[in-house]
């Protein structure tokens, strides 16, 4: 049944199916299929120009005899997935709070007869980096740093800083210690804030072990 339903269709357009506009050159269907068309499944005349479509079959001159979306469809270029269109606008550079810390860090263990549970000082660094990006860069002139360090505790520094000028230096390199006194994971972060709201914050991991 499959090879006489090909073999009908082949014969109906050998001779008479075209497509076009009114007024325009006819463009036999015939011309426009590709090798094998018959053994790929097309079998519903209804459907051939989405088989054509969806098999990237770019026949000559048919696209020029679609009418409107379908030519558009048939000449426009599809972006493969994960893949950003050419066209399509670049994501919006603008500053970033890069926090750096030793990776993995030893507490030494309580000794008999210490009355004191052992303390291990910490030192994280911090950058304000991309600041050439920011639309307005007196936003990030002479702000306080918040530190959090995960266990329950902050260390606050408000800087004595003179009015904003053009060409003010604006302070890019920031650093904060702290002393922990138990092992684990911590996620400290440095906020950036001014009058109590955060304009930029970072954080980075920090692991204490015995």
């Amino acid at each position: 049944m499959k090879d006489g339903m090909e073999d009908g269709m082949k014969d109906g357009l050998a001779d008479g199916p075209t497509v076009g506009r009114p007024g325009a050159s006819p463009f036999p269907l015939r011309a426009a299929l590709p090798a094998g068309f018959f053994r790929a499944g097309f079998f519903r005349v209804g459907s051939l120009s989405a088989g054509l479509f969806c098999a990237g079959v770019a026949a000559p001159g048919l696209a020029a005899e679609l009418p409107g979306a379908a030519a558009a469809a048939a000449t426009t270029p599809v972006a493969a997935p994960g893949e950003r269109s050419a066209d399509a606008p670049a994501a919006a550079a603008e500053p970033k709070l890069t926090l750096r810390a030793p990776r993995v860090l030893m507490l030494r263990p309580r000794m008999p007869g210490e009355s004191r549970r052992p303390s291990l000082e910490v030192r994280v660094s911090a950058r304000l980096e991309d600041l050439d990006t920011a639309e307005n860069p007196e936003d990030y002139y002479c702000l306080e740093e918040v530190w959090d360090w995960d266990d329950d505790t902050e260390s606050v520094y408000e800087p004595d800083c003179d009015p904003y000028e053009p060409g003010a230096d604006i302070e890019t390199f920031f650093f904060g210690s702290h002393r922990f006194s138990l092992p684990g994971t911590y996620r400290v972060w440095l906020r950036l804030q001014r009058s109590g709201e955060t304009v930029i914050a970072g954080n980075v991991m920090v692991r204490i072990r015995n």
